[in-house]
């Protein structure tokens, strides 16, 4: 199902103003705590930066595979069926945090940026990532997962109230949903079943 290009918009500008919320609000001795898995706070907030950079790096590339995804839940079943993907990950985690001098400032820095530019490409632009072409508005999609999510993990690991807005929270459920087995959610979410303990739909 492809999101509301309109309704991606504001849930990603949403997303930026909640990071930038959690990521002012951790405190100095807070970076070096456990993020998320091997990651620290500050390796965390590299990799959840990568939901700006990203894009600055992909709109605009050149094609790189012959392969055109459908939509965002066609982009992490690409993305995801590569098995070294998620070492992958770890490692940019680590060197990007170990980069990451001024986490506050880069941040702020890089959201603006980032905002500025996809206010300025248009809904259908075909953005060049690294597993195959896709429209604008689906990876902008992708990106508000990945910001959602690793800003609530953000939260989590400070101590923050987790929430995100509305408007976020609506397009990263729509697309999770879509990459879930629909009849496991259905029954969980209606009190007639239980997901697994290590349900997982981005593993």
């Amino acid at each position: 199902m492809l999101q509301h290009p309109a309704s991606v918009r504001a849930a990603f500008e949403e997303a930026a103003r909640t990071y930038l919320d959690t990521i002012r609000a951790v405190q100095p001795h807070q970076w070096q705590l456990p993020g998320l898995g091997e990651w620290n706070v500050r390796e965390l907030a590299s990799h959840t930066l990568r939901a700006f950079s990203t894009i600055e790096a992909y709109v605009n590339a050149e094609p790189v595979i012959d392969r055109i995804m459908d939509g965002a839940a066609d982009y992490y079943h690409t993305v995801l069926g590569d098995p070294s993907i998620h070492a992958a990950v770890a490692k940019r985690g680590h060197d990007g945090g170990a980069q990451l001098d001024d986490p506050v400032g880069e941040s702020e820095a890089t959201t603006q940026r980032v905002l500025a530019l996809v206010a300025s490409t248009a809904d259908d632009e075909p953005v060049n990532t690294f597993a195959g072409q896709v429209g604008f508005s689906e990876y902008l999609a992708t990106r508000t997962v990945e910001l959602g999510v690793h800003t609530l993990d953000l939260q989590r690991a400070t101590g923050q109230p987790r929430q995100l807005h509305p408007a976020t929270s609506s397009i990263v459920v729509a697309v999770l949903a879509e990459l879930a087995n629909p009849v496991e959610l259905i029954t969980a979410l209606t009190g007639r079943g239980h997901l697994a303990s290590d349900c997982n739909v981005l593993s």
